[in-house]
């Protein structure tokens, strides 16, 4: 399996750390601008950990910054519907940035709110989700 359909498995699993760790490589490895597509994923995926660790301010700041990483390179990278990623980074954003300070989003609705890796297709048409949150 390529590092990259790798990284974006750990995405949808959840496993945000082993995401980044993947991702790190990649965008080390990488001196085209396209690495910047690594970072964003990578920074957004460390976003989804600081939040989940208690870390909002952290979370804020790497949703943010990931989802600027992913602008050049939109609507589509490499197979990646990088506009629907961005898109929803941003959202959860701004509802975590909304919350009183120590409020965290209940279970349901922090999974309802994930941003979710999509596939896109050469025509410009959305594929599937890899992830099944999100229809």
């Amino acid at each position: 399996m390529r590092r990259f359909d790798r990284a974006l498995a750990l995405f949808e699993a959840g496993a945000w750390f082993t995401c980044h760790e993947v991702l790190e490589h990649l965008w080390l490895d990488e001196a085209r601008p396209r690495r910047d597509v690594y970072k964003g994923i990578l920074q957004i995926a460390v976003g989804l950990l600081h939040e989940e660790n208690g870390n909002r301010a952290g979370a804020l700041r790497l949703l943010e910054r990931g989802a600027g990483h992913l602008a050049p390179f939109l609507p589509a990278w490499f197979g990646v519907d990088l506009a629907a990623l961005r898109d929803e980074a941003l959202r959860l954003r701004g509802v975590l940035a909304a919350l009183p300070p120590g409020q965290r989003l209940d279970a349901a609705r922090w999974k309802e709110l994930l941003p979710c890796v999509r596939r896109a297709y050469a025509s410009g048409g959305q594929g599937g989700t890899l992830c099944g949150r999100h229809p």
